[in-house]
This record gives C-alpha cells, sequence and structure tokens, in this order.
C-alpha cells in the first residue's frame, strides 16, 4: 500500500529514499522545512493528510499535553545508541509489513511496538 509521510528532519535519509523507491509519498523536513518548529511540523502532516516519522518524542507532548490536533498517525522511532546500519535495517523491517499508522500514535524500537489510538485534539 502507497502511503503519504512526512519525516521530521531528525529521521534518516537514507529510509527516506527507500520509502519513496517503494513509492511512497514522503516530503521530509531535512529538504523543505529546515529548522521549522515541531507545531509546523505538525500543522503540515495534518494539513497534507500525511503520517508523521520522527524520532523526537516533543510529538507526544503536543498531542497528548498540549492538546494539538494530531496528524492523521504518529511513528515515534526510539534508536537508542544504534549504528546507522542498525538503524536502517531496524527501519526497514519495521515498514516491510506495511503495519497500520494511520489512526494511532506508534512508538516503535528494537523489539518493542506499541500504538495508542488518536482522537481528534482541539487546539
Amino acid at each position: 500500500m502507497i502511503e503519504r509521510y512526512l519525516a521530521n528532519e531528525n529521521f534518516p535519509a537514507m529510509m527516506v529514499r527507500l520509502l519513496r523507491e517503494q513509492r511512497n509519498d514522503v516530503i521530509h523536513a531535512a529538504e523543505t522545512f529546515v529548522g521549522a518548529p515541531d507545531e509546523r511540523i505538525l500543522h503540515t502532516a495534518v494539513e497534507q493528510d500525511r503520517v508523521l516519522l520522527t524520532l523526537d518524542r516533543d510529538f507526544g507532548e503536543l498531542v497528548f499535553h498540549r492538546r494539538k490536533t494530531p496528524a492523521p498517525g504518529i511513528v515515534l522511532f526510539r534508536m537508542g545508541q544504534m549504528s546507522p546500519d542498525g538503524m536502517l535495517s531496524f527501519l526497514q523491517t519495521f515498514f516491510e509489513p506495511q503495519p497500520p499508522l494511520r489512526g494511532f500514535f506508534t512508538v516503535a524500537s528494537p523489539g518493542h511496538f506499541r500504538q495508542v489510538p488518536l482522537g481528534k485534539q482541539q487546539e
């Protein structure tokens, strides 16, 4: 299934390329929104109906504590101190089965996968 993603600046560029090669529509903030605040990234994901991919925990704070409107799906990757090759391998393994991401705040790390349903928050 082809998906629409907005990859945060900290999301690996190599994985953005691989997702694009799989015919997904991916905007990488490192290419188009350099230095943009998290609220702008979140707002853009909402406006453009994109699943947000990030390594930044601040998006959980924005959605669950500050009650900002969530993106159609948010995936927080927790990688710890993984090597670039290890990170790429994990991300490829994560995306391979095409897990349902829309409607969820997903936290993914090696050996761990958790999803919380996203409700519509009020800004």
